[in-house]
């Protein structure tokens, strides 16, 4: 009875998230994201269409990022794989790029003409500080959805320090910080499944 649910609900899902309704969203997704689109992603995904939880999001991204490639990109084609297969996968890679890109070179024949005005650099500047700030908000959310447990905290302000602070390369830290928190997380999935009564148990 407690696995109906689950699969219910996963079963639900792949009728909805079709090719189609999949790069339509992320359509929709890289034309907004005005700041980026992660902050827009998570939105739309776990907020207005609740098709992940905060956590399963968190993963897709962890995911994508390690993957080479740009991030959000990766994660279109792993979570469009992961519910309508490879239609799904090439659903949510066209839905990122084919329409932002006319967007993407009409901004950038903008540029080229207008960019030396220094009307455009004042409203440039002004839309950094936006985007620090719904990075920064993204990051608390994304933040909430962690388990409330004292090692992947340890990770992520190490992973913070040597990146950020350090300026440590990103994929030296990726590869020696990146294994140790898997082993962890692993043993720790280990203790806690086997610590799980069994049917017969009950």
């Amino acid at each position: 009875m407690t696995d109906a649910a689950p699969a219910a609900k996963a079963a639900a899902l792949r009728r909805e998230i079709t090719p189609w309704a999949l790069y339509l969203t992320f359509t929709k997704t890289s034309l907004s994201g005005f700041g980026g689109t992660l902050f827009w992603a998570r939105r739309k995904l776990v907020e207005d269409l609740k098709w992940v939880t905060a956590a399963e999001f968190n993963e897709y991204y962890s995911l994508g990022q390690v993957i080479p490639g740009a991030n959000m990109y990766n994660f279109a084609i792993l979570f469009g794989y992961r519910y309508a297969g490879v239609r799904g996968a090439v659903a949510g890679a066209l839905g990122f790029f084919s329409m932002p890109m006319f967007v993407v070179l009409s901004a950038a024949w903008l540029y080229q003409q207008y960019g030396a005005l220094p009307l455009v650099h004042k409203a440039l500047t002004g839309m950094f500080a936006v985007v620090v700030g719904l990075t920064i908000a993204n990051a608390y959310k994304m933040a909430q959805a962690l388990p409330r447990k004292w090692r992947l905290w340890i990770f992520t302000l190490l992973s913070f320090t040597a990146v950020g602070a350090l300026r440590w390369p990103l994929v030296a830290v990726m590869l020696i910080v990146g294994p140790v928190a898997i082993t962890f997380a692993w043993r720790e999935s280990q203790a806690q499944t086997a610590a799980k009564p069994t049917d017969g148990e009950r």
